[in-house]
C-alpha cells in the first residue's frame, strides 16, 4: 500500500466536498465533483482495508494492508492516522462569497 498515494486522494475528495464529520473512526462527506450529482460518501475500515462508499452505490479500496487506522478531530479539522503516517485535513470550506 502506497500511504502517500492514500493521503493524496483522501485531501483530494476533501477538497471537492462541501462538508464532512467524523462519526467514530468513519469519515462522511458530500462530494460536489463538478459536472456530476452532489453525492454522500462514507470512507470506511472494512477488515484491513479502507474503503469510500458512494451513497448511489459503488465502493473503491482506497488501502490494504491496513495495521492501524484512527480517526480524530472536530467539525473543522480531522487527522487521519494510519499506519505510521498522519495527516489532517480541513472539512469546513470557508464561504467565498
Amino acid at each position: 500500500m502506497n500511504e502517500e498515494l492514500f493521503f493524496h486522494t483522501v485531501e483530494r475528495l476533501m477538497w471537492r466536498s462541501t462538508m464532512c464529520e467524523r462519526v467514530g473512526d468513519e469519515i462522511r462527506g458530500m462530494d460536489v465533483n463538478p459536472g456530476e450529482a452532489a453525492e454522500k460518501w462514507r470512507l470506511v475500515r472494512v477488515q484491513d482495508q479502507l474503503r469510500l462508499k458512494k451513497e448511489q452505490g459503488g465502493e473503491l479500496t482506497y488501502a490494504r494492508d491496513v495495521k492501524h487506522y484512527m480517526v480524530t478531530g472536530n467539525a473543522e479539522i480531522i487527522s487521519i492516522q494510519l499506519n505510521d503516517n498522519r495527516r489532517s485535513f480541513r472539512c469546513v470550506k470557508k464561504d467565498s462569497s
